[in-house]
């Protein structure tokens, strides 16, 4: 018997959706983990990360003051919490490449950073990858607690052996759609981050910018429709609209014409 008439027609046994949902969330959090690594962040983790030696003591410079880049990433404000410090750190920054400045009287330096190298860049490509395998560990991770329940549901009696296959093929077919998803999601970000300097690194990385490739076709083709069904939609409005004009510029002349008849007639 065909699996995928008995997933229409067998009840809805909980187990799947509650475990589709997971997998669906996962990816969803995923995507938006990735929203906050920026190519131009690479050199501001960077000079975070420096360390100083103070009173005998290493120090990072994200200890000794607050780090920030309000308005340009390429231009960061250091605000060193005690201004017995500022000198010291001031040629500290200079000395490791960072042109820096400091107005007297203040707490803050300004440094500028340059763009990021392609090791930073590189570095950045490599996290991703990490947090991409991880992500998908945890979708196993769901799979294999639900299906652990399914399991001892079925031992228990809750449901027969026909429906914990159904929902388990159901569970693996969204684990695949959720892991491919979650690949091509990771692989986007990287040729974002890397722009140039991108290579394919992964086992699968050429056949997912396949697909890419084909979505963003896909995507273009959509947009140019859209926009000739708009332009197609606005001069229809147009036409109609001159159309109107032109009839009530018409109905007007008519009343125009016969105004003076029924004056001349009321006259006499």
């Amino acid at each position: 018997m065909d699996d995928s008439n008995l997933i229409t027609k067998l009840p809805d046994e909980g187990y799947s959706p509650e475990a589709i949902a997971n997998l669906d969330g996962a990816v969803e959090e995923f995507a938006e983990s990735l929203i906050v690594i920026k190519p131009e962040d690479a050199n501001i983790a960077v000079f975070r990360s420096l360390q100083i030696i103070m009173n005998g003591r290493k120090r990072r410079i994200g200890d000794l003051g607050n780090v920030e880049s309000p308005d340009d990433p390429m231009k960061i404000q250091l605000m060193i919490y005690n201004k017995e410090h500022i000198e010291e750190v001031l040629e500290f920054i200079k000395k490791n490449g960072f042109p820096a400045k400091n107005e007297e009287g203040s707490q803050f330096i300004h440094i500028r950073v340059p763009k990021p190298s392609r090791m930073q860049l590189e570095e950045l490509g490599d996290d991703v990858i990490r947090r991409t395998n991880a992500v998908i560990a945890r979708l196993v991770k769901i799979k294999t607690n639900t299906g652990l329940r399914i399991r001892a549901a079925v031992e228990k009696e809750f449901i027969d052996q026909r429906i914990a296959g159904v929902a388990t093929k159901k569970i693996d077919v969204n684990l695949e759609r959720c892991s491919k998803e979650i690949k091509i999601i990771g692989l986007m970000k990287r040729k974002k981050i890397l722009g140039s300097f991108f290579k394919p690194v992964e086992r699968d990385d050429a056949d997912f910018l396949k697909i890419i490739s084909r979505r963003l076709k896909l995507e273009k083709s959509k947009v140019e429709n859209e926009n000739q069904l708009r332009i197609q939609t606005e001069a229809l409005i147009s036409k109609n609209q001159s159309n109107e004009t032109a009839n009530l510029d018409g109905v007007s002349a008519i009343n125009q014409n016969v105004s003076p008849t029924q004056d001349t007639i009321s006259v006499n």
